[in-house]
């Protein structure tokens, strides 16, 4: 070491203070650059560690987003306010099935203890008992046979009319074109699985008529498509989404089937990307009203459309918090702050009843949040995942709000998830779809199909009707017309049967 109280020489002082103050500039970087590095390896432990428990969650905790032992837990059961449709839906009810009853006798006449033929019956005393059977699928060749007739008058020849074809001149029902698309689009079954049960079945069909039967089916009823988008229109809320679906392509790109929903009905378009300009497409004519979606950078085009009302899901925010939840405990405070939301949403039996209860209650719990938002936001880093959950509130919190000045507004966009679920099953049977037209069929099935169970409809019975109307050239009908038209007429009589047991007025 060097003594520099020794030394006398300003010059070599000067210097050697110049070599010092660069080790030291240096060793300052050296540190600034250490601390970066720390920084980052930090968040990158941050990250492993979050996706690790993650991971841990999605292979052995339960799929859904339950909080463990809380009595907050317990949510009303029940449809929201929203999602109520005014075509009551009966599928949950329980279907009367047709009975047989089977009587048996002692053959013989001989007791079956003692062997006497001392045995006489005893009146209206049975044992009974129960079991199920089932009938199994049958196919039918019908052989149309029209007469010919002449006329000694025109002397010219005619022939009797024959019933309905799903195509002049075919050899398949509209009834077996309607199972073919309902066992694929309405209970996923592909059409390979269909072939081998009607080969099974004593009918060799190939894969590529049954597909024919579904195509030859759609282009009698395509003109419901428009008919449900224009349904859904009618309504002041819309529910939007999309999901990825596989179609085959050179480029082996992927797909997306686009949703559009309300109580009204479902309608589904399929397109091979995921730009905001299809859904843009699906809201052509929708002039005012709101527009529910999830927060995909895709719908923000709906914020300069005037007359519209852009709002977010709170579901997806409390989703995010709920994750937030495994890597820090204080994040189930919002969850239970978005639950106590819900609960208020139950209170509603009408859309009508939500004006108040939003405006008192829902108020009250949104202030909360904000100050609870507000406390927390810079306490974590943006990359961690309570710091994405708080981000995610705060980019999205006008229209996370615009529920509570507008009862038109539902609070979250699960109808829309809900709908999903049918092509999410049929692309986990049938994994893709071949073409952009089999996408098209598919996409125009489904929202038939959902469109029917959104209005308490059978879809088969309905595409059945419709399909023979359409043969006929009769008008068609869209499920939510349908519906409505049936539930008036089962109004009306039962107005007049109620008027025609009253007593007269004197």
């Amino acid at each position: 070491m060097y003594d520099f109280d020794k030394e006398n020489d300003k010059e070599f002082l000067r210097e050697a203070g110049k070599l010092l103050q660069e080790k030291v500039l240096t060793l300052e970087k050296l540190v600034a650059q250490k601390q970066k590095e720390k920084e980052k390896d930090v968040k990158i432990l941050q990250k492993l560690s979050e996706e690790l428990k993650a991971l841990r969650k999605r292979v052995f905790d339960s799929k859904q987003e339950r909080k463990a032992n809380s009595p907050k837990n317990k949510r009303k059961k029940g449809k929201l306010p929203h999602n109520k449709s005014k075509n009551e839906n009966h599928e949950d009810e329980e279907i009367t099935l047709d009975q047989k009853i089977i009587e048996y006798n002692l053959e013989d006449g001989l007791c079956p203890k003692c062997g006497s033929d001392k045995v006489s019956e005893m009146k209206n005393c049975f044992e009974e008992s129960s079991e199920f059977e089932v009938i199994e699928r049958r196919y039918l060749l019908k052989r149309h046979k029209r007469k010919k007739y002449s006329c000694k008058c025109c002397n010219k020849i005619s022939t009797a009319p024959g019933g309905v074809k799903l195509t002049p001149g075919g050899e398949y029902s509209i009834q077996m074109a309607t199972q073919i698309a309902c066992d694929k689009f309405e209970d996923h079954l592909p059409l390979e699985r269909q072939r081998k049960q009607m080969k099974r079945a004593g009918l060799n069909v190939e894969v590529k008529t049954l597909f024919g039967l579904t195509e030859h089916l759609y282009n009698r009823l395509y003109p419901l498509q428009e008919m449900i988008r224009q349904d859904i229109l009618g309504e002041k809320w819309i529910h939007i989404d999309e999901s990825p679906i596989n179609f085959y392509n050179p480029n082996k790109s992927k797909g997306y089937i686009w949703s559009m929903s309300n109580p009204r009905g479902a309608f589904y378009q399929f397109e091979p990307t995921r730009s905001g300009s299809v859904a843009r497409e699906m809201l052509r004519g929708y002039t005012s009203g709101n527009v529910v979606t999830d927060g995909y950078g895709g719908y923000n085009f709906l914020d300069q459309m005037k007359n519209i009302g852009h709002a977010f899901c709170w579901a997806h925010v409390r989703r995010k918090f709920f994750e937030a939840m495994n890597h820090d405990p204080k994040a189930e405070k919002m969850v239970d702050f978005i639950d106590e939301l819900y609960e208020i949403e139950h209170e509603a039996e009408e859309v009508k009843d939500l004006k108040d209860l939003r405006s008192d209650k829902s108020l009250k719990v949104i202030k909360e949040i904000d100050n609870w938002i507000q406390n927390q936001d810079g306490h974590y880093l943006d990359s961690s995942s309570m710091g994405k959950a708080i981000n995610y509130y705060l980019d999205r919190k006008d229209g996370l709000h615009l529920f509570l000045y507008d009862e038109n507004v539902p609070i979250d966009n699960n109808m829309a998830e809900r709908r999903q679920r049918c092509p999410v099953m049929g692309r986990k049977n049938f994994l893709h779809f071949k073409s952009i037209n089999g996408a098209d069929v598919g996409s125009f099935f489904y929202s038939v199909i959902e469109s029917c169970k959104s209005n308490g409809l059978d879809a088969r019975g309905y595409i059945n009707e419709m399909a023979h109307r359409s043969a006929k050239g009769e008008e068609l009908e869209s499920p939510y017309q349908y519906s409505s038209r049936l539930s008036s007429e089962i109004m009306d009589k039962l107005v007049k049967e109620l008027s025609a047991l009253s007593p007269p007025s004197k």
